[in-house]
């Protein structure tokens, strides 16, 4: 049993730093310090609970079944000892140096991050802000680390240990190439059934909830290609007749680099809501209420 009065916290941080990096070398610069002092941290630490933690395997660091039992509850416990320690001082955006590291998919980034970026980077020139690919079973994980400050993703199941609030949300929108002979018109339902279509989605199946609209009213459109990103997607459609349905505001940006035709979805379809996400621990942290101000500006 681990006397917590005789136990320096300070290990429980480099223990953290090498199982996120994988290695001591980088675990050292991540924490500022010297291989040796993060090599010595880490000998004290495996006398402390009677377990290597870390076996080599070729050039990495593979945490033993110890290692990956503590893991989550100390990033969890370093979480949330930072962020009480963050919410008694007050955040000076024009002074600070921190970095903001948040959850968004693929087809969110494009249409949100840039601009978010233009306005940290006007009130606060030195924060430095992170994109972070994530999994939606991973989201509690990855907010209760501190993996990620927030996460912003559509309505996702109930969850008492986060908060969220909704940001807008996003109609859909076609895009076609610009001197698409069909679409000179506008575009009728009709014309958007007899069309190819390309779909951008990072996953491998299913149907999106513009199909799903269709299937309910007994129609379907015929999908030709399916994209991970929605740049290559309109990459497609930019050199062809094919259609690519979009959220607008993604169509929007994304036709700033291509010779595209946007066009109202010639259906009815729920707009998709956007929420951002973080874990109740954070609600009080100054510089975590100054992110979410901004990314709630649009």
């Amino acid at each position: 049993m681990v006397n917590l009065s005789r136990f320096d916290l300070n290990l429980l941080r480099v223990f953290d730093a090498v199982f996120e990096w994988n290695g001591v070398s980088s675990a050292a610069r991540h924490l500022n310090l010297s291989q040796p002092a993060v090599s010595h941290a880490l000998a004290k630490l495996r006398a402390e609970l009677s377990d290597p933690l870390f076996v080599r395997q070729g050039n990495r660091l593979v945490p033993t079944p110890v290692a990956n039992t503590i893991a989550v509850p100390v990033r969890e416990a370093l979480r949330r000892i930072e962020t009480a320690l963050a919410s008694t001082t007050t955040f000076a955006p024009e002074h600070s140096t921190r970095e903001f590291r948040i959850g968004i998919r693929a087809t969110g980034e494009t249409p949100r991050f840039s601009s978010l970026f233009t306005r940290v980077r006007d009130k606060a020139p030195n924060v430095r802000l992170a994109s972070i690919s994530f999994r939606r079973r991973d989201v509690y994980r990855l907010l209760a680390s501190g993996e990620c400050d927030v996460i912003i993703d559509i309505d996702l199941p109930h969850d008492d240990r986060l908060c969220r609030e909704r940001l807008t949300s996003e109609p859909m929108a076609v895009v076609a190439r610009f001197d698409h002979p069909a679409v000179r018109a506008g575009l009728s339902l009709e014309t958007y059934l007899a069309a190819d279509h390309v779909v951008a989605s990072p996953r491998p199946r299913g149907a999106g909830l513009e199909d799903t609209v269709l299937g309910q009213a007994g129609l379907q459109r015929r999908i030709v290609a399916r994209c991970q990103h929605a740049f290559t997607a309109c990459q497609i459609v930019a050199g062809t007749d094919l259609f690519c349905t979009l959220p607008r505001r993604h169509a929007e940006s994304i036709a700033q680099a291509w010779p595209l035709a946007m066009f109202d979805l010639p259906i009815t379809v729920p707009a998709n809501p956007v929420t951002v996400y973080w874990h109740r621990d954070s609600s009080t942290d100054p510089g975590n209420v100054w992110l979410r101000a901004q990314i709630a500006r649009g």
